[in-house]
């Protein structure tokens, strides 16, 4: 009954991914409307998102909806919070956090990227040798995840308290409206 006529293809599924069909601006904004109508405290949301930013910078690609629930659940904060706070690890975003991420790991373990002079970062060096890209990344990820999350943290709660004192205002002048009228 809701199914398409003809199915995507995978190449078509792959374009919708990476450039919705309305648009990256039109769907950037209701995603903001759907963050700002996620239900609970400021504080609960905004610890959602931060837990969910944070876990986006790791590489552990797959597991970031699943360790962003755990954490949520855990801390008491917003799960639908932190699934939103994911979403800042996109393909658009990938290429800059694993970068970022590979290279502050390389300088907090103390090893220079491509580890020697010869080897070259390259899909063959990635595999014959993940752990030396994979452990650098994780431990740049979690670095950087800490930081992300409590710059997310500090920007979203205001915002969030902002728009929900907005709204509430807003339900009062309609109830006040309605009031008058009867």
């Amino acid at each position: 009954m809701f199914r398409r006529r003809v199915p995507l293809t995978p190449a078509r599924r792959l374009a919708r991914l990476l450039w919705p069909s309305m648009g990256l601006v039109r769907s950037g904004r209701y995603v903001a409307y759907r963050v700002a109508r996620i239900q609970g405290s400021p504080h609960s949301i905004a610890l959602g998102i931060a837990w969910g930013v944070a876990v986006a910078m790791t590489p552990l690609l797959g597991l970031h909806f699943p360790i962003a629930f755990v954490l949520a659940w855990a801390s008491r904060a917003s799960i639908m919070g932190a699934m939103v706070g994911t979403v800042t690890a996109n393909p658009w975003t990938f290429p800059a956090i694993w970068y970022s991420s590979y290279r502050l790991g390389c300088t907090l373990l103390g090893m220079a990227p491509g580890h020697d002079d010869q080897a070259r970062l390259t899909l063959a060096f990635l595999l014959d040798h993940p752990w030396q890209v994979f452990l650098p990344m994780l431990a740049g990820g979690a670095l950087l995840g800490l930081g992300a999350g409590v710059i997310a943290y500090a920007v979203a709660k205001p915002v969030i308290q902002f728009y929900q004192e907005k709204r509430r205002e807003r339900r009062r002048a309609v109830i006040l409206l309605r009031g008058k009228e009867v």
